[in-house]
């Protein structure tokens, strides 16, 4: 028996299992396993997100698998936390001490860290705002113009750090806010870059007046519409910026309709698609 213990109250055992995972085992006097409980998911989440970064890697139903068995773990160790503070008080002849109007409001609190305040999942949205706004990115495909690249409803993966260690290549499949709306963001094909001249003819470009026609843009027809490909007409790419083309000419509305890409305005280079499930791979 420990001298002078105090008991441990469950159902707050259970609020600071809510906060953060293994907090509860903590208070309950199971250190080792606390911190057990709140490293497993950190350890497990690198590979799986380097796994889903990896452009070469596929996806696969039996990742919703992993979704449902994080929620059952999260069950799973706010119950242990609650079995572990009466194991405490069990072993040291303590008797829980609260009145009733205490466990209400513990109740009580539990139920709003869940519903609202839960610091948990404010610290786990924090992270994810900062993964998104500084590596990676999620978009859903919204138009045709990438077809048959990226089709209409493909869901794919955006890395954010590439442009920060390298610059942007003939060919790249960029992420760019809208020059003509910055609260939109397109996906389009890096054709020209900064300095050089463009010109469509017969299907084909030409960059500093030679035929560009290797892949990925071999076996495309690129038409003369918009104010940026008329016919016979060279534009030049300004030393900021960058001409991009959709792999769908025929219904993109790109660079040859709204210029020229600001290099400020670029936001990552896709990389993989990852739904659906069938078409889950690298992007060429």
């Amino acid at each position: 028996m420990i001298s002078n213990a105090k008991s441990k109250e469950p159902l707050l055992a259970v609020m600071f299992g809510v906060m953060v995972p293994g907090l509860g085992q903590i208070y309950s006097g199971k250190v080792k396993r606390g911190i057990l409980f709140f490293s497993i998911p950190i350890i497990l989440t690198i590979p799986l997100m380097q796994y889903l970064l990896n452009p070469n890697t596929t996806t696969n139903p039996l990742l919703l698998l992993l979704v449902i068995a994080g929620i059952a773990y999260n069950i799973f160790v706010i119950v242990d936390a609650y079995r572990c503070a009466k194991a405490y008080n069990l072993s040291n002849d303590l008797s829980r001490d609260i009145t009733a109007g205490k466990r209400i409001l513990l109740i009580a609190g539990i139920i709003l860290f869940v519903s609202v305040l839960n610091p948990s999942e404010i610290v786990s949205r924090g992270i994810s705002m900062y993964i998104r706004n500084n590596m990676v990115q999620a978009f859903k495909i919204a138009s045709r113009s990438m077809e048959p690249t990226i089709l209409k409803g493909d869901l794919i993966l955006v890395d954010k750090t590439i442009y920060k260690k390298s610059v942007p290549k003939r060919g790249d499949l960029i992420i760019f806010i809208y020059p003509e709306d910055i609260k939109k963001m397109f996906v389009m094909r890096l054709v020209g870059l900064p300095g050089e001249t463009i010109e469509i003819k017969n299907g084909s470009i030409f960059i500093n007046r030679t035929v560009f026609n290797e892949p990925p843009f071999i076996n495309k027809y690129y038409y003369n519409k918009g104010d940026y490909a008329k016919e016979g007409e060279l534009v030049q790419v300004p030393m900021d910026s960058y001409y991009v083309l959709g792999d769908n000419s025929a219904l993109s509305k790109d660079s040859r309709y709204f210029g020229f890409v600001p290099k400020k305005y670029l936001v990552g280079k896709a990389c993989k698609i990852y739904y659906p499930f069938d078409r889950s791979g690298p992007i060429k």
